[in-house]
């Protein structure tokens, strides 16, 4: 994102400690976006700490409810997920998901279709993943899950 006087609003991740930053979800000169955003963070980074800041100024700043579902990380394999929930209903028809086993490495491609039929568009994925078991080895997990953009032709 380019940093521009007019992107005034901002909604950063910190770690507990508020040492690292982890990343910057929503810049923008809309209050009303940047409050759309706010809400959505707090639900969707449980056990974080959030920022809020309208320039150089805090607005507003908590550790959000819940604890932390899967460790914040860097964007790993040309995954999108990058370690943060996400709920189905996020994802685009250009996404593609692929699940894999933590146990036996065994992987394939999971029709979003189904898992929204099944869970609803609401579901977070940690909650889907803990649902998942390998067709493989037969074990209920550890299933991770991972969304993929899809090849451009």
């Amino acid at each position: 994102m380019v940093d521009t006087a007019e992107d005034n609003f901002r909604i950063e991740v910190w770690d507990r400690e508020e040492k690292t930053h982890l990343e910057t979800i929503c810049r923008t000169p809309d209050a009303v976006v940047s409050q759309a955003a706010w809400h959505a963070a707090i639900r969707r980074r449980p056990g974080m700490l959030l920022i809020h800041y309208n320039s150089r100024h805090v607005m507003e700043k908590i550790v959000t409810p819940g604890e932390v579902k899967v460790p914040p990380q860097t964007i790993i394999d040309g995954s999108i997920h990058a370690g943060l929930d996400v709920a189905l209903g996020d994802l685009r028809s250009w996404h593609t998901l692929r699940a894999w086993c933590t146990t036996c490495s065994h992987h394939a491609e999971v029709k979003p279709e189904g898992l929204i039929r099944r869970n609803g568009k609401e579901a977070l994925f940690s909650s889907v993943e803990r649902a998942l078991f390998c067709t493989s080895c037969k074990k209920g997990g550890p299933v991770r899950m991972e969304i993929h953009s899809m090849p451009r032709n």
